[in-house]
């Protein structure tokens, strides 16, 4: 049995969503997505484990907490979904609060893991599926909630709305100039070699960001745009919260912009 030992961290997004939850709810939700959402790897995966612990090594939470087993990949599934599987779905809202908290706060999904497994189980999939679980229960880091559902309102990770984008990038342009003579920040010039996707802290933020690469755009002379419509921020949180519709959504938009200004190469920041 693995003991599971954590300080206790106060978080309303999972503390606060968690007890709205009922037992039918949790039931229903896992039921779908292990059954209906998920692809037939998702039992290879789980079934072919032989709990060898060869992946641990590869996790920086295992060796950040001294080699703690609990934080070891292969015990993040045995917490998480192995023990959804194993109690046939009927799993109380502490459970699903303790799911939150490993699959978003002690796993960043980095793969790593799954390059060290001998039987190519791809462990980071397992832990999407477990998000995906917490997030339509709504059992998510409020932080990480809040750029979720910026997605879903303002198409930007950062409460950025259209109008805000263009005054930002049209005042960086004055400052622009004042380093190169001419220089600009272009907008929706069809036909444009590149698309310049931008992260969205680069409109509210860390404008200097954006100031630095339209000055390596001129400086260099490529041919390149930015939309002044929404589609023009390349982050997507709501993955990261499990909310593939949402998630869907502004993939969608980032790719139709591209085609509507009929670029041939987007570029995008971090």
């Amino acid at each position: 049995m693995i003991k599971v030992e954590r300080r206790p961290v106060s978080d309303p997004g999972i503390d606060e969503n968690a007890k709205k939850l009922t037992p039918e709810q949790i039931e229903g939700v896992i039921r779908h997505v292990l059954e209906k959402e998920s692809a037939g790897r998702l039992r290879t995966f789980v079934e072919t484990c032989i709990h060898c612990g060869l992946c641990s090594d590869a996790c920086h939470y295992y060796l950040a907490y001294k080699r703690d087993p609990s934080y070891s990949p292969v015990a993040k599934v045995r917490l998480t979904l192995w023990d959804m599987i194993r109690r046939k779905y009927r799993v109380d809202a502490e459970s699903i609060k303790m799911y939150a908290r490993i699959s978003y706060a002690e796993c960043n999904i980095c793969k790593r893991c799954s390059m060290y497994c001998p039987f190519g189980i791809d462990i980071a999939y397992l832990m999407t599926v477990v998000r995906r679980i917490c997030g339509l229960l709504g059992v998510v880091p409020q932080y990480l909630q809040d750029q979720g559902n910026s997605h879903m309102y303002t198409y930007s990770q950062s409460w950025v709305p259209q109008d805000d984008w263009v005054d930002t990038a049209l005042w960086l342009e004055d400052e622009l100039r004042m380093d190169i003579r001419n220089g600009r920040i272009p907008f929706d010039k069809e036909g444009a070699e590149v698309m310049y996707s931008p992260h969205s802290l680069e409109a509210k933020f860390k404008t200097n960001l954006l100031t630095n690469i339209a000055k390596i755009m001129n400086v260099a002379g490529v041919d390149w745009t930015m939309p002044s419509f929404d589609g023009w921020d390349s982050t997507n949180q709501a993955m990261h919260v499990g909310d593939y519709e949402t998630m869907g959504m502004v993939e969608r938009m980032h790719f139709e912009a591209a085609m509507r200004l009929k670029v041939k190469k987007i570029i995008t920041s971090e």
